[in-house]
């Protein structure tokens, strides 16, 4: 039986930013991935802020990106350009690969791994883990479930999964953009939007939907209003939660990122906020205060994600909605209010204000 206190269950984003913040501090941390080599369906687009606030070296940025497009059903479109930071593209691989190293670095031990079930579920905690082919049992103090949207964690608890929206994602490589394209229409996107997204090489082309049986057809309907090959290139389903704030910690186990649905309404960037899902769950722990994950976490972030939650559920809500979306963003105020909430992150309770008041006369 191996013995930590802390047990960590997913090792992309989220586990692996509270395994560098728990090593960091001296903490005996064990970091469980079952596929090294996995790489998450993602645009890999993170705001450029983040890498000074969290201590990540910029040179694993592959490509900045300053432009956002949104085109509204009727083709309708609005460039804006990004002022003050931009959206940093990365390689999932390559950069939750170096995340996972730093925290070796700083003294988190690494196993590949998968998580089967508790053992126990208490004050103490005993995981039963497969390594190698071989069921091992793991004990800790604490555990945090970073093991994404499908979390095993969850179901071994006995929790329900959260909702979650369906993507269909394309890679592109003979094609180049510089801009992230957001594109609104039932015909290809319900009750979400489709992309074109900078990689470092190539593009990300996809679309999203509540009902994964009709996301064949909708990209297809994209790509033809787009003018891009839809025969090009393979493509791969991946759920999306849908962020409802329910789910924290359970006694000594911890959620973050994907397994908690912390995914911003909307915008459905959830990279950022899963890092900070880990550092607050590191902290909480730190202290010896799991109950404090939650405070640091809402204080933080509560209010923002309700803001967006509403402003998804009116503006996704049918065609109409999208196109005075779309119509709204023209106002320049708009633009600098929304670009400086999602670029700079601030926790400046002004700013948000200032943000949800321009809104409000079309929600109320």
């Amino acid at each position: 039986m191996l013995r930590t206190k802390v047990l960590i269950i997913g090792g992309g984003p989220a586990g692996s930013t509270a395994a560098r913040f728990l090593a960091k501090e001296g903490i005996d941390t064990i970091l469980l991935e079952r596929n090294f080599s996995f790489v998450k369906p993602c645009g890999g687009g993170i705001p450029d802020a983040a890498f000074d606030e969290l201590g990540i070296p910029r040179n694993i940025i592959k490509k900045d990106v300053k432009n956002i497009k949104l085109v509204s059903p009727l083709n309708n479109a609005v460039d804006i350009r990004l002022e003050g930071g931009f959206i940093a593209i990365v390689k999932r691989g390559e950069f939750d690969s170096l995340l996972r190293e730093d925290a070796k670095v700083k003294g988190a031990q690494l196993i590949e791994a998968g998580f089967n079930h508790f053992e126990e579920a208490g004050k103490q905690i005993t995981a039963r883990v497969n390594i190698n082919g071989k069921e091992e049992q793991i004990r800790t103090d604490y555990l945090i479930a970073a093991d994404g949207v499908n979390s095993r964690v969850r179901l071994a608890l006995g929790l329900k999964l959260s909702s979650a929206v369906y993507t269909l994602t394309t890679k592109i490589k003979n094609d180049n953009a510089d801009t992230c394209e957001f594109w609104f229409g039932e015909s290809h996107a319900r009750k979400s939007y489709s992309w074109i997204f900078p990689e470092a090489e190539g593009i990300s082309a996809g679309t999203g939907s509540s009902d994964p049986g009709e996301l064949k057809g909708m990209l297809k309907a994209f790509f033809g209003r787009r003018g891009l090959n839809a025969d090009s290139t393979a493509t791969r389903i991946y759920k999306v939660p849908l962020w409802s704030g329910e789910l924290y910690n359970k006694d000594n186990i911890l959620f973050i990122g994907d397994a908690a649905g912390q995914v911003m309404p909307l915008t459905y960037e959830g990279i950022y906020y899963a890092m900070k899902a880990g550092e607050f769950a590191a902290m909480a722990i730190i202290a010896g205060k799991p109950s404090d994950y939650k405070k640091l976490w809402r204080k933080r972030f509560n209010s923002r994600f309700m803001i967006m939650r509403k402003l998804c559920d009116y503006f996704l809500r049918d065609d109409n909605s999208a196109e005075k979306l779309v119509s709204l963003c023209r106002r320049h105020e708009i633009q600098a209010a929304t670009m400086k909430l999602w670029l700079e992150k601030s926790s400046d309770g002004r700013k948000l204000i200032s943000f949800a008041n321009f809104f409000r006369k079309v929600l109320n």
